[in-house]
């Protein structure tokens, strides 16, 4: 096993705690966590908890990765750096989202935050694409498949952004989640002997375990979209520079549902609002996570069940990793 990449596991824990210690007090001097409408009435006493906790990993995650990599070899200081850079844009479009919030109680509206990922997203791509030379899975394809692969990495570049961010709605919940995708897809990296990508996803993964000794039900700081959008950044350059984008749709599996069920929600309801003149639901609340709450579960058991899937998702995708060669 590659002693660089642990490094960067428990650099990325201790640097992540630290500063998450640090930030704290003048976090609580803001006005907290505001809390939205459409989300189970238990979320109210939520209201006031210190948000923008995403800070911290923020700054310790790129830089674990960067000290790890010169320190393994200081050749990867360019992998490090575009890894370090994708993750801290996004950090930043999820602050200025945050920033809002705070200031007047209502972030960025949809279609300008989705063309801000889209824009940055398209950049980050095609550098990863050209930089760890992402070519199609197939011998011989053509510029047309080309094309649609380099779409493909974008969408999921975009899927995993809004899958973190879509999965912190409950405490701890993404946190856990993202811990437990990063060290599979490290795990599948350091296998191939692309100790580049095991090192930013070990990075995340000790980031996101020491965000959880804060962030863990109840949490005394929500990461706010400043982090939730950086872990998004985050793990999709690391499943890049690791070369296991296939796998990734396995491993990935909760996120994916979890967008899923939103967007059947919302077009369900469109589409009925058309026809019967009022909106109709699926599901009792988007994100699922949300309905198990409207059952009547309790947040812990709600997050450590979908820590389950999580891990079921991520040993079946290292399981099958070998089957789909380095992809």
């Amino acid at each position: 096993m590659d002693g660089s990449a642990w490094l960067s596991l428990a650099l990325g824990f201790a640097t992540t705690v630290l500063l998450t210690w640090m930030v704290l007090p003048f976090l609580k001097r803001l006005k907290g966590e505001t809390i939205r409408e459409d989300v189970p009435e238990r979320h109210r006493l939520k209201a006031g908890t210190p948000t923008m906790g995403g800070i911290a990993f923020s700054l310790s995650i790129p830089l674990t990765v960067i000290v790890a990599s010169i320190l393994h070899q200081p050749s990867l200081l360019l992998d490090a750096l575009l890894f370090s850079f994708a993750m801290f844009s996004f950090a930043l479009i999820g602050f200025a989202d945050d920033w809002a919030k705070l200031r007047r109680r209502k972030g960025w509206r949809t279609q300008p935050k989705l063309a801000a990922q889209i824009a940055l997203a398209v950049l980050w791509v095609a550098m990863a694409k050209q930089n760890w030379a992402l070519t199609a899975p197939i011998a011989n394809s053509s510029a047309i498949l080309n094309w649609f692969w380099f779409v493909f990495l974008l969408v999921l570049f975009l899927a995993t952004v809004n899958g973190v961010n879509i999965a912190d709605g409950l405490d701890g919940l993404a946190s856990g989640l993202t811990a437990i995708a990063s060290l599979a897809v490290g795990l599948l990296a350091l296998r191939s002997g692309l100790t580049e990508g095991a090192i930013s996803a070990f990075a995340i993964c000790g980031g996101c375990l020491g965000f959880l000794v804060f962030n863990r039900y109840p949490a005394k700081v929500f990461m706010g979209d400043v982090g939730s959008m950086a872990l998004g950044a985050g793990l999709a350059m690391s499943v890049f520079m690791g070369k296991t984008v296939l796998p990734f749709l396995i491993i990935g599996l909760v996120f994916w549902v979890e967008q899923l069920t939103v967007m059947l929600q919302v077009a369900y309801f469109k589409w009925t609002k058309r026809r019967y003149g009022e909106g109709r639901r699926i599901f009792p609340m988007t994100p699922i996570h949300h309905s198990f709450e409207l059952l009547g579960w309790k947040e812990p058991n709600i997050v450590f069940l979908f820590w389950i899937f999580g891990l079921m998702a991520a040993v079946l995708g290292i399981g099958v990793a070998p089957l789909l060669s380095r992809w």
